[in-house]
């Protein structure tokens, strides 16, 4: 399905956390609270029916996008990781409680399996010769495992682009000016994909698409 932007009031009031449209017009829905996440509401939330019919309308909205611009030149998608392509649920249902440390050592594990419908859109994309890109929170100092646990999902990429360690600008600053450097290598992104708001404010891509994620809100 895609979302015309004609709709969006429609869209937040309705399936606020799954939509695409110009990534300039997208807003955080009003009243969303930080409390609303945590790690047993969001697994809960992600075994019901309505997390996967707000995940399959996103990867659907995005793949409407992407078919838009066949033929065209230069093109790219980009992509978060974590909740959009690789799957961290294992590692909720394992801590109770959430620490940095605990989840570095997950990374370096790579044990996260994929998210099918979003790698197998990237997968598609990339055949057709569009560029895909990942943008990830993820510190440097975890790029080994972060590139291994890709390599084991089959998961192709054109580039990666991961947070300097230490940087603490928020994150739709890193990400937005990430994709503003895609963009002035001379790409046209098309859509950009990601479970975070954070991860699609700021610009520098036609169209995004919002996948539910209740686990975590980051900024």
């Amino acid at each position: 399905m895609t979302l015309a932007c004609a709709t969006l009031t429609t869209i937040l009031n309705t399936i606020p956390h799954s939509q695409a449209c110009p990534c300039a017009e997208l807003k955080v829905p009003a009243g969303l609270s930080e409390s609303e996440y945590s790690g047993k509401i969001g697994l809960a939330f992600a075994k019901t029916a309505e997390y996967r019919k707000e995940f399959d309308e996103a990867i659907a909205s995005a793949a409407s996008v992407i078919s838009k611009h066949n033929g065209e030149k230069y093109l790219a998608v980009v992509s978060d990781i974590d909740e959009t392509i690789l799957d961290n649920r294992p590692f909720f249902e394992q801590h109770d409680e959430f620490k940095w440390d605990d989840f570095f050592a997950w990374v370096e594990q790579a044990q996260a399996p994929s998210l099918k419908k979003s790698t197998d859109l990237l997968a598609r994309a990339r055949k057709d010769g569009i560029a895909v890109f990942l943008i990830t929170g993820r510190m440097e100092k975890l790029r080994k495992g972060t590139i291994r646990n890709l390599v084991r999902n089959n998961i192709a990429y054109d580039g990666l682009y991961m947070r300097p360690d230490g940087d603490k600008s928020s994150a739709s600053e890193f990400k937005s000016g990430i994709r503003k450097q895609i963009e002035d290598m001379g790409f046209t992104v098309v859509v950009n994909i990601g479970d975070q708001f954070s991860d699609l404010e700021g610009g520098f891509a036609k169209e995004c698409a919002k996948l539910p994620n209740k686990m975590y809100f980051i900024k």
